[in-house]
């Protein structure tokens, strides 16, 4: 669901700004800052860049449960694991400017949508129950020091938390009836 979460995002982000901006075409990519061998992907040219930089493992149980009902069976399954996903927004622009005038819509996009559940978007995929977005606050030295670890020249950006994103197999484990009857009535 990582992937599905990613790409749920980078679909309403561009939307929102093509729409804003009467674009003609996509300006919001997810990939890497940095190809293997060192350059820039031609893919991220005049565009914003959305980039997984870290999985943090939720470990909050109150997520977790272990049970599926269906009709008249309770499924034993493992429960979900939740990650927080940290992502760079990163505005790689020719143009400075653009750069700055990118990445204030899409902070304006994540300031409007705090949160995005199936009330506020009937569309996110299945699976996708909830995500929350926060400022990942980071100093310049860790801004520093992750740029430097991407390989990359840093260019204005920003690093978003989605909270709560499940990963789930859903493999049945085992299974049992439900009780139909509680009734307890005395047979003579």
């Amino acid at each position: 669901m990582i992937d599905v979460s990613l790409e749920f995002v980078v679909r309403a982000l561009n939307q929102s700004l093509v729409t804003s901006f009467d674009l003609e075409s996509d300006v919001v990519v997810i990939n890497n800052l940095v190809d293997p061998n060192g350059s820039t992907p031609q893919k991220n040219q005049n565009r914003l860049v959305i980039t997984l930089v870290n999985l943090e493992y939720e470990t909050n149980k109150r997520y977790y449960g272990g049970q599926q009902w269906e009709s008249s069976m309770v499924n034993r399954v493992n429960p979900a694991v939740f990650f927080n996903l940290d992502v760079l927004v990163s505005a790689n622009f020719d143009d400075y400017a653009e750069s700055l005038k990118f990445l204030t819509a899409a902070i304006g996009f994540f300031q409007e949508n705090l949160v995005i559940s199936r009330a506020s978007s009937p569309n996110l995929p299945d699976g996708v129950a909830l995500l929350k977005f926060e400022i990942e606050n980071t100093p310049s030295t860790k801004t520093h020091n992750l740029w430097t670890a991407l390989g990359a020249k840093y260019v204005p950006s920003i690093v978003y938390k989605i909270r709560h994103v499940a990963v789930d197999a859903r493999q049945i484990k085992g299974g049992s009836t439900m009780v139909q009857d509680t009734s307890t009535a005395v047979v003579q």
